[in-house]
């Protein structure tokens, strides 16, 4: 191992995932539907609940029963909901590849805001992927989000190594300006070849 740690975000780096499959599943039960003409905004309003869902402080049964509340469902059962909730994610196979090459010689890890229904649904679909992390830091678990910069201390602390010897890639750019306001070598993700291209900066042979 070189002394470098690599650090990825999951969702839209790792996994693509699309709300719209939530919103046209979830329309056909509730009786608001002006709702799901602009689920964006309707996440905003609430995002208390789903902050705190990301960071643990509600169980995944709290948060099914105040979620449907919001949209007036009375009729979908927990098993269902779980159902429609997970299925949104596509793997972005590059990306996957090239971390499993990179876990061979690199020292890797996942920083993710996550909920506990998503990140056990892709656990026990894509077991042997996640093996390729040496650590695999949640929200949920941590009981902290990005991009509070409590998150990236503990990160820092775990891995223990200097800020600069730590790359970390997020789609979210508030994620990225917090990581590189504790000192870590963040990169904004768009694609695969930016991926290699950061990558290539920071030293790391693709």
């Amino acid at each position: 191992m070189s002394g470098k740690v690599i650090i990825f975000d999951l969702g839209k780096v790792v996994f693509d995932y699309d709300l719209n499959i939530i919103s046209k599943s979830l329309s056909e039960y509730s009786p608001k539907k002006e709702l799901f003409e602009d689920l964006e905004t309707f996440f905003y309003a609430n995002k208390e609940l789903f902050s705190d869902y990301e960071k643990g402080l509600i169980s995944s049964t709290d948060f099914y029963q105040k979620f449907l509340n919001l949209l007036e469902i009375t009729n979908l059962p927990y098993d269902k909901f779980c159902d429609i909730w997970n299925n949104i994610f596509t793997p972005i196979q590059d990306v996957m590849d090239l971390i499993i090459s990179l876990s061979h010689r690199y020292e890797l890890a996942l920083l993710s805001n996550t909920n506990e229904l998503h990140f056990d649904y892709l656990y026990k679909k894509y077991p042997d992927f996640f093996m390729n992390f040496k650590k695999l830091h949640l929200s949920y678990i941590m009981n902290k989000r990005k991009p509070d910069t409590e998150i990236y201390e503990e990160v820092l602390k775990y891995h223990n190594v200097e800020p600069h010897n730590m790359f970390f890639t997020d789609d979210n750019k508030e994620n990225v300006y917090a990581a590189m306001a504790v000192g870590i070598k963040a990169f904004s993700f768009k694609n695969i070849i930016k991926l290699r291209q950061d990558l290539e900066c920071f030293g790391i042979e693709v």
